[in-house]
């Protein structure tokens, strides 16, 4: 019999599909991640007017400024400051950082022998009988029937076992290019304003002196 033909086995597995999927759901995964973050960006980060252009989402701080001048004044002002959203929030970028793949394969060639052995006997007696001037006449016939088969039948089968594990490794990782020039443009809105203001001495709402 032959020896069974392990590479032609391995060569039959469609390795394309084995490796391909899990890189392709890699692939698939960073694209989700990042319009993940795009929509984060969009929807946390500015309004969505029914007219005209987004603007950004700002959270107002009010605080009191106190300055004191060389003659011991002290003025006491109110001050607002608006900060843009988005840039008291962390931006979800994760990217899917490793992907490994163990794919074994093992094959065992299985050889099957059968034997088969069928034995048939058959026996078979007549007897035959007539009467002749007062005696009796007969004739035994016997027939013996005697048959014997054996057969055998010899086979090889291959058994395969597939065992696949996929390892993915993400992390957060920092915005892009154009995600650092949106955070610089951001900063550049930031307000600090001053309104009335409640002077003890002789300051003024600026906190300068005259």
């Amino acid at each position: 019999m032959p020896n069974p033909d392990f590479a032609a086995e391995l060569g039959s597995i469609p390795y394309e599909e084995v490796i391909g999927t899990p890189l392709r759901a890699a692939v698939e995964a960073n694209a989700k991640a990042s319009m993940t973050a795009a929509d984060f960006i969009r929807s946390v980060g500015f309004t969505e007017p029914t007219v005209g252009q987004p603007e950004p989402v700002t959270v107002e701080f009010g605080y009191e400024k106190r300055t004191v001048d060389d003659s011991g004044n002290e003025t006491t002002e109110q001050r607002s400051l608006s900060v843009p959203l988005l840039l008291l929030l962390n931006i979800p970028y994760f990217e899917v950082s490793n992907v490994t793949i163990d794919f074994n394969v093992k094959l065992n060639s299985v050889e099957s022998y059968e034997q088969s052995s069928e034995f048939e006997f058959g026996y078979q007696q007549t007897t035959e009988a007539s009467a002749n001037l007062g005696f009796l006449q007969g004739k035994t016939k016997s027939e013996v029937s005697v048959s014997y088969q054996r057969s055998s039948s010899r086979g090889q089968e291959i058994e395969r076992t597939y065992d696949q594990s996929v390892h993915v490794e993400a992390e957060s990782v920092e915005p892009p290019e154009g995600v650092n020039r949106l955070m610089g443009a951001l900063e550049q809105t930031i307000a600090d304003d001053s309104s009335n203001g409640n002077g003890n001495g002789n300051g003024n709402s600026n906190g300068n002196t005259s």
